[in-house]
C-alpha cells in the first residue's frame, strides 16, 4: 500500500509538471547560452615582436555603468602578445566595432582598429537566433 501511494505520487507530481505553464527563459538566452562576442588577436611591434602588457579595449559595446572585467571589458597582452576578449553580445548587431590597444608605459603609441564582425549565422528578423560575433584585430604599434 505504501509503495503504491509513494509510485502515485511520483506520477501525479510528473504529470503535474508537465501540464505547467513554461514561463522560462529561452535556453538560447539564458546566461550559459547566451549569444557571445569574441574578440581577439596579436600585437606585435614595427619589428614583428610580441608585445606583452598590452591594453586592448573594446570601446563602444559596454553597457552604461558597467564595470571593468578583466577578459571581458579589456584584455593585456600574454607573452606572446596575445589576446581574447569574450563578453556577451548583447542586443545590438554591429557590422565593425572599435578596437583599441594602449602601452601604459608609454613606450609605443596607441592605435586604434575599426574591425568587421562575423557572424557564425544569419540573424533572422525575430532577433532571438543564438549566434555568436567574431572579431579579429592585429596590432602593429609604433614608437613615438
Amino acid at each position: 500500500m505504501r509503495k503504491t501511494l509513494s509510485i502515485s505520487i511520483v506520477v501525479l507530481g510528473l504529470v503535474l509538471t508537465g501540464c505547467a505553464k513554461s514561463d522560462s527563459i529561452d535556453p538560447a538566452f539564458a546566461n550559459n547560452g547566451a549569444p557571445r562576442m569574441v574578440i581577439s588577436g596579436n600585437v606585435t611591434n614595427t619589428s614583428h615582436q610580441a608585445l606583452s602588457g598590452i591594453y586592448v579595449s573594446v570601446p563602444g559595446v559596454r553597457e552604461r555603468g558597467e564595470r571593468d572585467a578583466l577578459s571581458y571589458n579589456y584584455a593585456i597582452t600574454d607573452s606572446a602578445g596575445q589576446y581574447t576578449i569574450i563578453r556577451y553580445r548583447g542586443r545590438e548587431l554591429p557590422t565593425e566595432v572599435t578596437v583599441v590597444a594602449t602601452d601604459s608605459t608609454g613606450k609605443y603609441r596607441e592605435q586604434y582598429i575599426f574591425a568587421p564582425v562575423t557572424y557564425d549565422s544569419i540573424p533572422t528578423y525575430t532577433g532571438r537566433t543564438p549566434y555568436n560575433a567574431y572579431v579579429k584585430a592585429d596590432f602593429v604599434l609604433s614608437q613615438p
